[in-house]
């Protein structure tokens, strides 16, 4: 019995110290999306794509790894929450800064319950657009695609069609922090986005037995749409994963 004890005591902080590992061990996920409407000048743009950042600090190292080529970074809600400083979340953007790109954002639930203002002003100083139930057009040559943000439907109402009465592109990319934002559109609307990017769920970021509060996040298609639904950079509450990944994202546009 003693033995057993042991074991169990000698087990505890070896999990603890896996769960914090796993929490803070980045996966950058590397994928390419393949879709024949995109604009031949828009064949190899590459997205950096980021969510649910939370309390974290982004490492130097993740970026360092992804390299100099990023086209766009697109931050997918939940910046920050309530008690984390404003200057780190400062110093996060100033990290994504670092490719010189456009860099655009929609609210998440977290960032709705801190000093709105604050965090507006922040991203403006920073030169990140805001998508609040608004698009933002990317031309290159004579093609254009457009990038359509939805509020977090937590706090307020996203409104799709607002979204994307300014939206010129053939190829559309609609950013929504909650993805049943996404599923509970008419499918008739759904089909007018060429690709979906999302998080807010961490895939559950702790799961035993592979059963979680939601699903691991994915990539699926749903017919002619990709939807990427991603398990998060940051954590809730605890500073813990288990059976998920700390993870961001390079999308890689191809025809």
């Amino acid at each position: 019995m003693k033995n057993y004890i042991s074991i169990f005591l000698f087990a505890i902080p070896l999990f603890i110290y896996y769960m914090l590992y796993k929490a803070h061990h980045d996966k950058i996920s590397d994928t390419s999306i393949y879709d024949e409407k995109l604009p031949t000048a828009f064949e190899g743009l590459r997205i950096f794509f980021i969510s649910d950042i939370h309390r974290r600090r982004i490492k130097d190292s993740t970026l360092k790894a992804i390299g100099n080529n990023v086209d766009i970074v697109v931050i997918g809600g939940d910046l920050t929450e309530k008690h984390v400083p404003l200057n780190r979340t400062k110093n996060n953007l100033s990290k994504l800064r670092r490719w010189n790109v456009p860099i655009y954002f929609v609210w998440g639930n977290n960032d709705y319950e801190i000093d709105v203002c604050g965090l507006s002003n922040l991203l403006e100083q920073e030169n990140v657009t805001i998508l609040t139930n608004d698009s933002s057009n990317v031309r290159r040559d004579n093609a254009v695609i457009s990038i359509v943000g939805l509020d977090c439907a937590t706090y307020h109402e996203p409104d799709v069609e607002l979204a994307r009465k300014n939206a010129q592109g053939t190829y559309q990319i609609l950013v929504t922090h909650i993805p049943n934002s996404f599923y509970k559109l008419d499918q008739s609307i759904q089909n007018q986005f060429n690709l979906v990017l999302s998080g807010h769920t961490h895939g559950g970021q702790m799961r035993l037995f592979g059963l979680g509060p939601y699903e691991r996040g994915s990539l699926n298609k749903i017919r002619n749409t990709n939807i990427l639904v991603s398990e998060g950079y940051g954590y809730t509450i605890l500073p813990f994963r288990i059976g998920t990944n700390a993870e961001c994202h390079i999308l890689t546009l191809q025809r």
